[in-house]
């Protein structure tokens, strides 16, 4: 493996295969204690709540048969179907989904690491953002849990990765296996389709770099440079459409199962799925907060589960149209209910999309089915001081700004930000939802931090001083306390706890876990109602 690696300009960079294999040791070792750590240490390990449980049924039914969830078509299918190929190589084991994902999180940092070395041209930086991403907080968190967001994850550094060659523009071929991995991302969270028109944009600014410095050349040989270089745009647009085509193919190609799929099931043209009304709904609705919660329609709630929601969601559908709806048109509905409702509330529904931009660019990880703090409590990789969203935010945010000069070389990473910020203002902020969005961010982070370093270096110590003075504001802003776990959601947490430790056979470990959920919330029905059926008495003070 050759640890240098010289450019055209004679610039040597540490190559990228050793970068690579730098970062994998570091990210391999720290999901293996992971891994062994969740086991052990975690006794909610075992334990599957609400999606988690829908994706694992959901998969079972797939390798083993059985009748496939109501929400087959309003929720996204590749995670059940990553899950359903573990099952059958492994068995149902969720130590495997969490060593499947941790493998996933490895190729991860290694893509990081490639790709931010190629758009900064920067070792430094690329082994910065790949160490990052080894030691990032919430995506070792995800990967011991089942959720898609490691997939997704690993599917959109891999789309990056793709669109950016090392030298030179990307070749068809290469292009149409980009379209294929963005269509794999699309199938398992949609909202990955907004990168599509920053990947065309990428290839657009790519082409023009690439033409403008061959245009310099041929000038320099040729008297008749007008005429080589309208030649040169009629040859540099053709290879635009090529490449266009073939990640649009690439991008068709992957999603046609899907869609295929879809027809068979409803009869109708149905290309990814019909949960997309629904979504909008519930991030839109007289009762919503910004963050996910129990929708409400006319005073009446919607449900807590996804499967709930779709049959009662659809109830309320064919009700209100007085006739049967198809998938599509269930979904549909619920879109023009939100319209209608941002319409007559305006004011409302701004006040609303700004809470959502301080939730998004805030350090507060809001959950609606794990929670990682929580987790973190049992100790483990998860209990150590590693950086999380807050850190790599507040260091991406003054990359973007040190950065700036090569915009149209980054339109992809600002397009991934844009993107995802784009799906948290048009439906809710989740941490899980948002987490994909770091794949965009650490490399300009790790630019940054490289940045930082070149300024300590040259002692530029007066532009270190006011990146510095930024920094901390950054940090300041990002980190200022805009929402916070409720009392009754830690309490509903510590009574899970409790009923896994009473399964286990330890009846007074989970009375003992039960009476602090109550000290937490006083009034919760779920520890009492547990307290009782155990046959232990409520504490005085909530009798």
């Amino acid at each position: 493996m050759k640890r240098m690696e010289t450019n055209s300009t004679g610039t040597k960079y540490i190559s990228e295969s050793f970068l690579a294999a730098m970062v994998i040791l570091v990210a391999a070792a720290v999901r293996l204690l992971h891994v062994i750590f969740t086991v052990r240490l975690n006794p909610l390990s075992h334990s599957l709540i609400l999606d988690s449980i829908a994706y694992d049924r959901w998969a079972k039914a797939l390798v083993w048969g059985g009748e496939l969830p109501a929400t087959k078509l309003m929720q996204a299918p590749l995670y059940p179907w990553f899950l359903s190929l573990i099952y059958r190589i492994f068995g149902p084991s969720l130590t495997a989904v969490r060593s499947v994902q941790a493998l996933l999180g490895i190729f991860t940092c290694a893509f990081i690491t490639v790709i931010t070395r190629r758009l900064f041209r920067s070792s430094t930086a690329g082994i910065i953002a790949g160490l990052l991403a080894a030691l990032y907080l919430p995506a070792l968190f995800y990967e011991g849990i089942l959720l898609p967001a490691s997939l997704v994850l690993f599917l959109n550094a891999l789309f990056v990765l793709l669109m950016v060659p090392d030298t030179g523009q990307a070749r068809p071929a290469r292009l149409m296996a980009a379209g294929f991995v963005l269509g794999l991302s699309v199938m398992t969270k949609p909202v990955a389709l907004l990168l599509l028109p920053f990947a065309l944009l990428y290839i657009l600014f790519s082409a023009k770099r690439f033409s403008g410095d061959a245009a310099v050349g041929r000038s320099a040989a040729t008297d008749t440079a007008g005429r080589a270089e309208t030649a040169g745009a009629r040859s540099v647009g053709g290879a635009i459409f090529i490449r266009y085509s073939a990640l649009v193919v690439g991008l068709v190609f992957a999603l046609a199962p899907l869609t295929i799929r879809n027809a068979r099931m409803t009869g109708t043209f149905v290309p990814l799925t019909t949960g997309g009304g629904i979504s909008f709904y519930q991030g839109n609705n007289p009762k919503a907060n910004g963050f996910y919660s129990v929708p409400v329609y006319r005073g009446m709630s919607l449900g807590g589960t996804p499967e709930i929601q779709q049959e009662r969601m659809w109830l309320f559908a064919e009700a209100a149209e007085k006739r049967k709806l198809s998938p599509g048109e269930v979904s549909r509905f619920w879109t023009r209910e939100t319209l209608r409702y941002i319409a007559s509330e305006p004011g409302t529904a701004a006040a609303l999309t700004f809470r959502k931009f301080l939730y998004f660019f805030n350090r507060y990880e809001r959950a609606n089915v794990e929670t990682m703090s929580f987790h973190r409590k049992f100790g483990g990789i998860l209990a150590l001081p590693l950086p999380g969203y807050w850190f790599v935010l507040s260091f991406a945010l003054l990359g973007i700004f040190l950065t700036g000069k090569r915009w149209d070389r980054l339109i992809l990473l600002y397009g991934g930000v844009l993107a995802y910020f784009a799906a948290a203002v048009v439906f809710y902020v989740l941490a899980r939802y948002r987490i994909p969005v770091v794949v965009f961010l650490i490399p300009f982070a790790g630019a940054a931090i490289m940045k930082l370093l070149k300024m300590l270096r040259d002692r530029k110590l007066f532009d270190l001083v006011i990146m510095a003075i930024a920094l901390v504001l950054i940090f300041y802003a990002t980190g200022l306390k805009v929402a916070r776990d409720t009392s009754f959601g830690k309490a509903t947490q510590m009574v899970r706890l409790g009923k896994v430790y009473a399964n286990s056979g330890d009846t007074d470990r989970a009375i003992e876990v039960w009476k602090e959920a109550l000290k937490i919330d006083p009034g919760h029905p779920h520890a009492k109602r547990c307290l009782k059926e155990s046959g232990a008495s409520l504490p005085d003070s909530n009798k």
